[in-house]
């Protein structure tokens, strides 16, 4: 079944499967492809503002069956992760800008070594800020999961894959904090939650796909 939403609504699910779209190809990029420092950078600053339209956008469809207060929640936990996103983007490169040219000033062993101190220990603002956005992230997706049980466009099946995928991201995240999982002895299971954002988006784009065609 392929409940119809308003024209205006049904642009904002557009929208956000565009942004969807564009998030999942800029993380792929800067993840396994080649390319010039400006293209890495504009990647991965703006990352954070795809997601926020993406979950902007796809909040009309994430209420089709009804007012949903998860479905609500998982919006503004998802715009909250995006902008937390780029927030620790922009900390990340400014950091590293301005400490690394501070250590290729210093004159001596001892100011390198100072300066080199220093960015390590800014680097926990970073971190902490990558906490953050994971955890907005994963709360978002099993929100979601919740209002997918009964979703017309998702179903069961994908509201237990979006469990599975992200469940231990979340459980992990919270059980090494603050060191990563990966610098505990586990793996990283944050390409999981991208397997996730991925199959969402195949999802939304199908459910279109049929809102087109009547």
């Amino acid at each position: 079944m392929n409940t119809p939403l308003p024209a205006f609504e049904t642009r904002s699910v557009r929208l956000g499967a565009a942004a969807g779209v564009v998030a999942l190809t800029m993380y792929l990029a800067r993840t396994f492809v080649p390319m010039p420092d400006a293209v890495h950078t504009a990647c991965f600053t703006l990352f954070g503002p795809a997601l926020v339209f993406a979950y902007t956008g796809l909040h009309p469809l994430m209420q089709l069956g009804g007012p949903s207060l998860a479905g609500r929640l998982a919006t503004v936990a998802g715009i909250i992760g995006g902008a937390t996103n780029m927030m620790f983007a922009v900390v990340q490169l400014n950091t590293l800008h301005v400490l690394r040219a501070a250590i290729a000033a210093a004159e001596t062993a001892e100011a390198k070594a100072e300066w080199r101190h220093i960015l390590h220990g800014v680097f926990t603002v970073q971190n902490g800020l990558n906490i953050t956005m994971d955890f907005f992230i994963d709360l978002s997706a099993l929100l979601y999961a919740v209002v997918m049980w009964r979703h017309p466009a998702f179903g069961r099946a994908i509201s237990l894959a979006s469990i599975a995928l992200v469940g231990p991201h979340l459980v992990m995240k919270a059980i090494t904090f603050p060191d990563a999982p990966a610098a505990a002895g586990l793996f990283d299971a944050g390409p999981l939650v991208g397997v996730w954002f991925a199959l969402v988006m195949v999802c939304v784009i199908r459910w279109l796909r049929r809102a087109s065609t009547g």
